[in-house]
């Protein structure tokens, strides 16, 4: 390769300076071991420094092979994006339980292999710097409130609800006792009790000053989103036309529930099957560590059933962990890959709520899109093909949400739903992330509730946008509010599943179409997945002659 991979990897370690916690996070790559992020604006501008010098040298090569061609292509897409998003001012009003700031910081203690034999030590210095972290964003939030605008009150709730949970939960003391007794515990300790603070005294600023100027609007308008539509999609979105089509995707789901509702107790209402659901304690898993481990005999079972079959998936990678993470964090599911040499394995996360009584019915689905065929086998197909290294280790949004969704998609035309109940919570999970659809484009650009659904003819409200979730997908309201306040908090990203999806769907077919009698989908899933994280409309592009 040339000079687009030596750029490619000069960014992988130049970007694991300046936002280390999303380094770990995202790529898998420590970065220094003392090293936290800066949420400051100067932190933020050494960020944007840092994008803006990878964009100029990848303008000036030229792309060596096919690695380096879509390596440019992934790179500058998205730092193009990134810088759009940074100078319409988004850091500084980035308010949000699972996506923010202090969500990142603490999750990312969840990803030090605390087995290496440093691992320890690493814990400590970042703890450390926790103080200095949090600081930092409450700086960047009082610059937004110079420029304006602010983030929204609810949002701004949520958050300040989440640090004060961690801090006086004892979060950081509780991970640190794993410890034991050693050198390192006076410090250990200390660092934790500073992080706790520093998160009790974000979440009291939160709440007692800058709730005080927080917006009463919750939706962002159409400007801006097309900005984090085009970092979350890469595609620049039609509003009218993905409005219309969520409701239409909808209304296709909505009859398909139907249908399978018949499977389970004939003559009754979705609303009456799902409570059967949720209440029945056969249909249910008792305890915590027992539905940990059910979730991962469930992926266990699931990557051995495709290994070879359907895809190739080589050791290492053909081991997923599951994992709880702690109260506080958001209601969804998500995942986190591997790390870049594949030491520390991809992990699953499934928040409780604080529950101990947990229905399948719903789960099955999320297992397989957040683990194998989803997430974790497309970040373990792209770490192992000949990409460019910040394409290899990199992800899209609407990529990868959306070829987990279709990995849903899939197992359903391979059988995998087994029950009457598991295939209704593929349903619901579909008409769920195609609600999400609707909700977050009307929410935030202030378009109406078509004739014929629940609230037509008026504009989006909290509550609307709310019971909308709970009867498309059947959430409970705790685990539809926390979606809301999501959406709210981090515009467009919310449609990155449905519209990805499509993507994904159209480029199957169109491929089959061209191959005719010699279309073989593992085949095709191998090279589509090997052209790693590309924007929807690149995309679009590629996957006809995968």
């Amino acid at each position: 390769m040339g000079a687009i991979a030596e750029i490619a990897d000069r960014y992988v370690d130049e970007l694991a300076a300046v936002d280390p916690v999303s380094s770990l996070r995202g790529m898998g790559v420590l970065g220094e071991p003392d090293s936290l992020t800066d949420y400051s604006p100067d932190g933020v501008a050494r960020q944007r420094a840092v994008l803006q010098a990878t964009a100029d040298a990848l303008a000036a090569a030229e792309p060596d092979g096919e690695a380096e061609r879509l390596g440019k292509a992934y790179l500058g897409d998205g730092i193009d994006d990134e810088l759009a998003v940074i100078d319409t001012g988004e850091p500084y009003r980035l308010v949000s339980a699972l996506f923010g700031p202090p969500a990142g910081v603490r999750m990312m203690f969840d990803l030090i292999d605390r087995e290496q034999p440093d691992g320890w030590e690493v814990v400590a210095a970042r703890l450390e710097r926790v103080p200095a972290a949090m600081d930092g964003y409450r700086r960047s939030l009082l610059h937004g409130l110079e420029i304006g605008p602010a983030a929204g009150r609810r949002t701004t709730d949520a958050v300040a609800e989440q640090c004060e949970t961690w801090a006086t939960a004892g979060w950081f003391s509780q991970y640190v006792s794993a410890y034991g007794d050693g050198p390192l515990r006076a410090r250990l300790d200390a660092g934790a009790d500073g992080a706790g603070a520093a998160y009790g005294e974000l979440a009291s600023w939160l709440r007692n000053e800058y709730r005080l100027r927080a917006s009463e609007h919750d939706g962002v308008g159409d400007e801006r989103y097309a900005v984090w539509g085009r970092v979350m999609l890469g595609s620049r979105l039609d509003l009218d036309e993905a409005y219309q089509w969520g409701w239409d995707e909808l209304a296709r789901l909505e009859q398909q529930k139907a249908e399978e509702c018949k499977r389970i107790r004939p003559g009754a209402s979705f609303e009456e099957v799902r409570d059967l659901l949720m209440t029945d304690p056969d249909r249910a898993i008792e305890g915590v560590e027992p539905y940990r481990e059910w979730l991962q005999a469930l992926t266990d079972e699931t990557i051995e059933r495709l290994k070879g079959a359907q895809f190739d998936i080589p050791p290492p990678l053909d081991q997923c962990v599951v994992g709880i993470p702690p109260e506080g964090s958001g209601a969804a599911p998500y995942y986190t890959p591997p790390s870049e040499d594949l030491s520390n394995p991809g992990h699953t996360w499934f928040p409780t709520l604080g529950k101990t009584s947990f229905p399948t019915w719903d789960q099955v689905t999320t297992v397989y899109h957040e683990a194998v065929p989803g997430h974790h086998l497309q970040f373990a197909a792209t770490r192992v093909v000949p990409l460019v290294r910040a394409h290899r280790l990199g992800f899209n949004s609407a990529h990868g949400e959306g070829w987990a969704l279709y990995a849903e998609r899939l197992m359903d035309e391979l059988g995998g739903f087994e029950t009457p109940d598991a295939r209704l919570g593929f349903l619901s999970m579909q008409a769920f992330r195609a609600a999400r659809v609707v909700i977050d484009i009307g929410v935030h650009t202030g378009r109406t509730i078509p004739k014929g659904w629940p609230g037509e003819g008026q504009a989006w409200t909290w509550d609307l946008a709310v019971e909308m979730l709970e009867w498309a997908g059947g959430l409970s309201r705790p685990f539809a509010e926390s979606e809301v306040l999501r959406y709210y908090s981090l515009p467009a990203q919310a449609t990155c599943y449905k519209l990805g999806e499509r993507v994904w769907l159209a480029g199957r077919d169109a491929a089959r179409a061209r191959a005719g009698a010699d279309f073989d989908l593992k085949s095709w899933h191998a090279n589509a997945l090997a052209l790693g994280p590309l924007g929807l409309d690149r995309l679009a592009a590629e996957l006809p002659g995968c």
